[in-house]
């Protein structure tokens, strides 16, 4: 999860976009099935973007992180 994690906060926004390096094939599969983000492309050409429901655990992630900081 905590790989799935990263992979959210790296996003910039809703558009597409590439994943960070180092992201494999697996992490991204996991992401998808569960319905936080969708994948189109293949291999080197691999592009990812937030759904709904991804961007809304992010946003509350985000929230809960920033509420331990203060």
């Amino acid at each position: 999860m905590i790989k799935i994690m990263v992979l959210l906060h790296s996003a910039q926004g809703r558009d597409w976009q590439t994943p960070p390096k180092g992201t494999s094939l697996k992490t991204l599969a996991e992401a998808e099935e569960q319905g936080l983000i969708e994948v189109r492309g293949e291999f080197q050409k691999r592009q990812f973007r937030l759904t709904t429901r991804g961007f809304s655990t992010v946003e509350h992630d985000r929230k809960r992180l920033a509420a331990r900081l203060s």
